[in-house]
């Protein structure tokens, strides 16, 4: 991203939160719940920190947010938005690209994923990896869970909650259609 690049951003309505989007000219640099952030406020704050700006362009970001709705409302949604995968160390972007494919309603733990980008003793630096995930929901690194079933971390304000509770959504609305 050049200094001269301008951010798009929008805030959204979840049953979870607000949910703060910002794009590029590359794709998506982030899709995180504000967690009593004021949307504005953040939006500038990560615009800053790039040395750009970032207007508010709902109409921009309105088909990811449409996408997001149905999510929410129990459709199983691939997701169409680019995402800015420049914004990664190598490590991590192998990590979110192979999270990025784990279906929706499925699982996967933390050594199966080690394991899928070619790393199997890195089961840790994957949950790390996935920690630093900053766009929630699109890059669904709330279906990594540990080895033994349990859920393991989440970012956010009450992240146990919130997994579980994008867990059962997914859950329920395939247990529903089959």
């Amino acid at each position: 991203m050049t200094a001269s690049d301008e951010l798009r951003w929008t805030q959204t309505d979840t049953p979870l939160g607000p949910l703060l989007l910002i794009e590029g000219d590359g794709g998506l640099l982030t899709a995180s719940f504000l967690d009593g952030s004021e949307a504005a406020g953040a939006a500038a704050k990560f615009a800053t920190n790039r040395s750009t700006t970032a207007i508010e362009q709902p109409a921009a970001l309105a088909p990811l947010c449409r996408q997001l709705d149905s999510y929410f409302a129990g459709s199983a949604v691939q997701f169409s938005a680019a995402i800015d995968w420049s914004q990664f160390e190598p490590f991590q972007r192998r990590v979110l690209q192979c999270c990025a494919t784990v279906a929706y309603g499925d699982r996967i733990s933390y050594g199966e994923l080690a394991e899928e980008i070619g790393s199997p003793r890195a089961a840790r630096a994957v949950g790390n990896a996935l920690r630093s995930n900053p766009v929630a929901i699109v890059i669904p690194c709330h279906r990594v869970v540990r080895s033994d079933g349990s859920l393991g971390g989440y970012g956010g304000e009450d992240p146990q909650q919130r997994k579980a509770k994008l867990l059962n959504l997914e859950i329920s609305s395939v247990s529903a259609a089959a």
